[in-house]
Parts: C-alpha cells; sequence; structure tokens
C-alpha cells in the first residue's frame, strides 16, 4: 500500500511472488537477537593471538622513514605567438637587399619562386647586394639557396659584377657558393690575357689581365672616386635644405619619387626663349642648366640690392607727387 493507503496496481503479482521475508529486528534488544553462526577467526600456526597484536602495534608505532614519490606536473612551455611576416613586395625586396638590412629581409615572407625574382635589367637580388658590397645580404640570400649561376641581359652574373666593384669578401662567398663543373666535361680553361673592357676606369685593356687590373692602383682610385648616389653629379650639397626634407620622408637619394620609385629623378630642363618669336620657331634644347662649362657665375653669389630707407618725409612728398599728377591728369581730360 502506497501512502495514501490504496494498494499497488500489481498487488496480485507481487503476491503470489516466492519472495523470502525478512525479519527486522530492533537494535539493543536482546530478546529478540538470534545467534547466528560464529565466524571462524583466522588462526596462523606458531604465533598466538597476543603476539600477533604486540606486533601490529610495534609496526604501527615504528615512524616512517620512506619518501612517498608524488607525481611531479611538468609545466607545458608557453608557446609565442608567432610574428606575423611582412608581405612579399618585389621592390622593396630589391631596396632592402642593396641597402644591406638583414632584419628587416628575415621579417619579410619570401616565397621560393620569387627569390630570384629579376627587375627590368635581368637583375636578381643576389646581383644587386653583390655590386653594392652587401656582405651580410649576400649571406643571407645565399642560406635562402639563391641561385648563383642567374645571369643578366648583358650575360654577367653576381661572381662577375663583385669581381668588377673589387668586392674581395663576396667573391669569395660566391666563388665557395658556386657549384662545381662536372669534371668530365673538359672544357678548356678560359685565357687570362683576353681583352677586356672596364666600365669603372672607361677604357679597353689588351695586355693586363682581369685580376692584376682589378687590384691595381688605378683601378682601386677610380673606385673610390664614383659618387655614392647619382645626385652628386649635380653637387647638391647634403646641407640643401630641400634634399634634407625628402630624405627625412624616406628617399633613398638613387631612385625616383613617389611610392613605385618610378617618378621624376633628375632637375625638369628648361629653354630660354631670348628671340621674340611664336611657339613653332625651333628653339635652343632644353637644358638643366644654361651656363656654360667651368663658368663661375653659376656659382658667384650676388649682392643683396641694398634700398635706400624712406623717411616720413619722403612718404609725404611721393604723396604730394600723385596728387598733383592725378590733379593733371583730370584736367586733361576734361
Amino acid at each position: 500500500m502506497n501512502s495514501s493507503g490504496d494498494l499497488h496496481p500489481n498487488w496480485l503479482a507481487l503476491t503470489t511472488l516466492p519472495l523470502q521475508l525478512k525479519r527486522f529486528v530492533r537494535a539493543g534488544d536482546p530478546e529478540t537477537q538470534q545467534e547466528g553462526p560464529k565466524a571462524s577467526k583466522s588462526e596462523i600456526e606458531g604465533i598466538s593471538g597476543v603476539q600477533a597484536q604486540d606486533f601490529y602495534k610495534e609496526v604501527l608505532d615504528t615512524p616512517t622513514t620512506s619518501i612517498v614519490s608524488r607525481p611531479i606536473k611538468r609545466k607545458e612551455p608557453r608557446k609565442l605567438p608567432r610574428k606575423q611576416l611582412e608581405p612579399f613586395n618585389k621592390g622593396h625586396f630589391f631596396r632592402l637587399a642593396t641597402g644591406n638590412k638583414v632584419e628587416e629581409l628575415s621579417q619579410m615572407e619570401i616565397p621560393e619562386d620569387e627569390l630570384n625574382s629579376r627587375d627590368s635589367f635581368g637583375w636578381t637580388a643576389l646581383m644587386m647586394a653583390a655590386c653594392e658590397g652587401a656582405v651580410d645580404a649576400v649571406i643571407f640570400l645565399l642560406q635562402k639557396e639563391a641561385d648563383v649561376e642567374v645571369r643578366d641581359k648583358s650575360g654577367n652574373s653576381a661572381l662577375k659584377l663583385a669581381q668588377r666593384k673589387g668586392h674581395l669578401e663576396i667573391v669569395e662567398l660566391l666563388e665557395a657558393a658556386t657549384v662545381p663543373e662536372d669534371p668530365s666535361e673538359e672544357e678548356e680553361p678560359a685565357d687570362a690575357n683576353m681583352p677586356f673592357y672596364c666600365e669603372i676606369c672607361k677604357r679597353d685593356y689588351k695586355e693586363t689581365p682581369w685580376p692584376v687590373h682589378q687590384t691595381s692602383t688605378v683601378h682601386q682610385f677610380n673606385l673610390e672616386s664614383l659618387p655614392p648616389n647619382r645626385l652628386h653629379k649635380f653637387n647638391i650639397s647634403a646641407k640643401n635644405r630641400g634634399l634634407q626634407l625628402m630624405v627625412k620622408q624616406g628617399w633613398d637619394q638613387e631612385h625616383g619619387l613617389g611610392p613605385n620609385h618610378k617618378g621624376r629623378l633628375y632637375p625638369v630642363k628648361t629653354v630660354l626663349r631670348k628671340q621674340r618669336t611664336g611657339l613653332g620657331i625651333e628653339q635652343e634644347p632644353a637644358r638643366v642648366t644654361h651656363f656654360k662649362p667651368f663658368d663661375l657665375n653659376a656659382v658667384r653669389r650676388r649682392d643683396p640690392v641694398i634700398q635706400q630707407r624712406r623717411t616720413r618725409s619722403d612718404m609725404q612728398r611721393e604723396k604730394v607727387r600723385e596728387w598733383k599728377r592725378e590733379r593733371h591728369l583730370r584736367r586733361e581730360l576734361s
């Protein structure tokens, strides 16, 4: 029956089940307790119960000397967030290689197919760095497995350009990285006394070999006399205010203006119209400067024109003079 006094829905099935009934006895009632079967105690032969009890007490009273090893939790190393690489830009990549800026090159994502990309003249970044003497940039590009055998439209390789400029350290690096030729292929060695033209000295050499000329005094002197940038040929001083402002804005003094470095680099050419003729008449060619060679007037400073200071009486006389001129003009027109 449930708490409300109703019978269980399956009371008939429950009454017919062969269940073994259990009798519940109240605790502490000795009369109702039945003596059950005594549990058999385990006995050890040769040892009495008192001796076993004393042994267990001695074990419990003995201080523990063993060190419980606890599992050591190893801290997982923190995963540092990877620095996001700068996207590849061909023009910026060439400028960094030329400027020997290895840290910025390492922060740029350089695909393998763009490592040997060329400009309009067929030059790669390795060739530019070798020509400019950027040793660190050459080492970085060689570690990236840049192709050493690439040649420009004139047939010059990075090794040849470095030899022409006299960068001996870069020459050693490129020679070490050059793939040795197969010894099975027998080729005649190149003649060291072959005539050549030196672009730096602007001369043809027939008797002197190229390695000897490369270390000669004349060649080294001409290397040092080269201007560090293109603007030096116009004798623009580094103290020029306009030049300083443009350099401060990020201009490299080598390439054209604008973000793509395709803007104007040289000054605008002008034409002096000395003759009073029309636009269709042929004039002199446009020039950057209209001074003749070795003309000192081009750099001569003009003396400032000193104007005489005007006093109050001078301004009064001028005002009276203007008033008389105006009155005379009105009389003539009336």
